[in-house]
């Protein structure tokens, strides 16, 4: 038996209608510039990509903010300071990561990163990044966080 074109349009207009709501979740800005500027090597669930030498964030990330010089690693990283994002959504990014994959690992006196923060740590960006990401999780692990 065959189909009316009709029928076929009117279930693809459904399917469609019924994705909406997922695809809204999925854009909006912030988590739409974690998607397409840190995704690709983080991950969807920022579990981070070892083969790569990609850094897991997820439970991780905020323990950062509890050393010296953690916090503006975070920021003079390669692929934060070398993003394509302006000032104010890499910070929007930024804090974004910290909340969603990293609340818990966070210090009590957490104060969200400052557009003018970012835009002066990016300035500088780390060179010898596993260097000095190595240092910082010997610190962090003393802390036994």
């Amino acid at each position: 038996m065959m189909r009316s074109p009709r029928l076929s349009i009117i279930g693809v207009i459904i399917s469609v209608v019924s994705l909406l709501p997922v695809m809204t979740q999925a854009t909006e800005p912030i988590q739409f510039d974690y998607m397409m500027h840190c995704q690709g090597c983080h991950l969807p669930e920022g579990q981070g990509f070892p083969l790569r030498d990609v850094p897991r964030i997820k439970n991780h990330l905020g323990k950062f903010l509890h050393v010296e010089g953690g916090r503006e690693f975070l920021i003079q990283v390669p692929g934060s300071a070398q993003s394509d994002l302006n000032d104010s959504r890499l910070t929007a990014v930024i804090n974004w990561m910290l909340i969603t994959f990293s609340q818990t690992e966070l210090p009590d006196n957490f104060q969200p990163y400052t557009v003018t923060e970012v835009s002066r740590l990016r300035r500088s960006p780390l060179v010898e990044v596993k260097s000095t990401r190595a240092l910082l999780i010997k610190k962090i692990e003393k802390l036994k966080l």
